[in-house]
């Protein structure tokens, strides 16, 4: 194997990606990442439906304004929102599903109704109590930010059927209905203590709204505490940015957002004062923020500038699969809807891309810093439409700056070549992936 790869590094990546693949902990979330890629595609066409045409601020409203008032069109939006909802909004679900169907049947316990479950966990857990309101969640739960919970209570569920619930009988060997019911009472207990354990949580949810604790915490430190100091500032949206990218890639959520652009923060403010007083975002008194450093020059295609790998794939892998999923990804990644390439190939969870989507965005911001610090480009301060291709955030922020439009394309090429040799130690590694997981056992059945 090891002939296969260039270097030391190459070789120490492979082994511990091999090494990772035959946990069942690395299996189950690889698998559940792959099952819920349809409906991450799907809902993310939606969205860019929803983000481009759709919405009142979007990037087409000038040149569509008449839709906007025209029932038809409400209605279209309506479905749109639905539609969105019950695919990328409620991708959590769908995972939480398959996480926990597939650890209980690693361990020979009823995995339909272990998914079933662990899908009322999760509902339970997300309900929000309101009179206003009789059916309503947090559905920052049920979305692609709540992935890495959802994934670990299907887990948590599947083992509880484990120790709690005895092996699930052959459905081939009795009657449909009778062997429907030994299996209910097989599992009773196991789904009892689930529920029960689930009621509890969301109970705690919704009296301290701990969900979002560590975002509440982040937003505060990000919007409240500010400095003049150019350097703190650097450092300050570098990692605020780090935060962000890195919770991305395990299923969660950072402060930014790849979309939409903070409006809270005092210093956007403060530079956009400035650049409506002087006419000119040249020499705005914030050069270092997430609207002139993030949001312009690291969502090249969404979280991690996805759209820099969809490229990468292009031009240096022939695996089918990942052409594919890159094919398929590559209308939405252009609108920073970087989700479903993060699913399809996947990069979500996967040791391989960890590296290329923490240093492309980084580097590129640090490269953006430089640039800014020599006025070799202005500032981007200017508000930005939804749904405005990553490529030309900077230009139409800094008002049509040409040199912020090849600065972008800049850190384009930057991000691809960062991205090429992991695309190249992936493809090399999917077969001897496949391989191992056929040496070290499926999911389906124990070693």
């Amino acid at each position: 194997m090891d002939s296969l790869f260039k270097n030391k590094f190459e070789q120490k990546l492979a082994h511990i990606t091999l090494k990772l693949q035959k946990l069942l902990f690395y299996r189950i979330i690889q698998r559940t990442v792959l099952m819920i890629f349809p409906f991450v595609l799907f809902g993310g066409y939606i969205k860019i439906i929803q983000i481009t045409v759709l919405d009142k601020d979007s990037f087409l409203t000038d040149i569509l304004p008449k839709l906007n008032n025209d029932f038809i069109f409400t209605q279209i939006n309506d479905i749109a929102n639905v539609l969105y909802s019950l695919t990328l909004g409620w991708v959590a679900v769908m995972a939480t599903f398959g996480a926990a169907k597939y650890t209980a049947k690693y361990f020979h316990r009823d995995d339909q109704l272990a998914g079933l479950t662990s899908i009322s966990s999760l509902l339970i857990i997300s309900y929000a109590y309101s009179k206003v309101q009789p059916m309503s969640f947090h559905g920052e739960v049920l979305g692609i930010r709540g992935l890495l919970f959802a994934i670990l209570l299907g887990m948590l569920v599947g083992w509880i059927f484990k120790i709690s619930s005895s092996s699930a009988p052959d459905h081939l060997t009795k009657h449909l209905s009778s062997n429907i019911l030994e299996r209910t009472f097989i599992s009773l207990r196991a789904i009892t203590i689930i529920l029960i354990f689930s009621v509890i949580i969301s109970f705690l949810v919704n009296i301290t709204y701990y969900s979002d604790l560590p975002n509440n915490i982040m937003y505060s430190l990000a919007n409240n505490y500010r400095s003049k100091n150019q350097v703190i500032q650097l450092l300050s949206t570098l990692g605020f940015s780090f935060y962000t990218i890195v919770a991305s890639f395990f299923g969660w959520s950072g402060i930014y957002s790849p979309i939409e652009i903070e409006k809270s923060d005092p210093t956007i403010v403060e530079n956009l004062s400035y650049a409506l007083t002087h006419h000119t975002a040249w020499g705005s008194p914030n050069l270092f923020t997430s609207n002139t450093l993030y949001h312009p020059f690291a969502t090249l295609g969404g979280t991690g500038s996805v759209l820099a790998l969809i490229i990468a794939i292009f031009l240096v892998s022939k695996d089918n699969d990942f052409q594919t999923v890159a094919r398929w990804s590559m209308i939405p990644s252009i609108f920073n809807i970087g989700s479903s390439a993060m699913s399809g190939i996947p990069v979500l969870f996967n040791i391989i891309f960890l590296i290329p989507f923490v240093l492309a965005p980084l580097a590129c911001m640090l490269l953006a810093a430089i640039v800014l610090q020599l006025h070799l480009m202005p500032p981007s301060v200017y508000p930005v439409p939804t749904g405005t291709p990553g490529l030309l955030e900077a230009f139409i922020g800094t008002d049509g700056s040409w040199q912020a439009l090849i600065f972008s394309i800049i850190c384009m090429a930057v991000s691809v070549y960062i991205y090429i040799p992991f695309v190249r130690i992936a493809e090399k590694l999917k077969t001897i992936d496949n391989l191992a997981l056929d040496e070290g056992g499926n999911i389906d059945e124990k070693n």
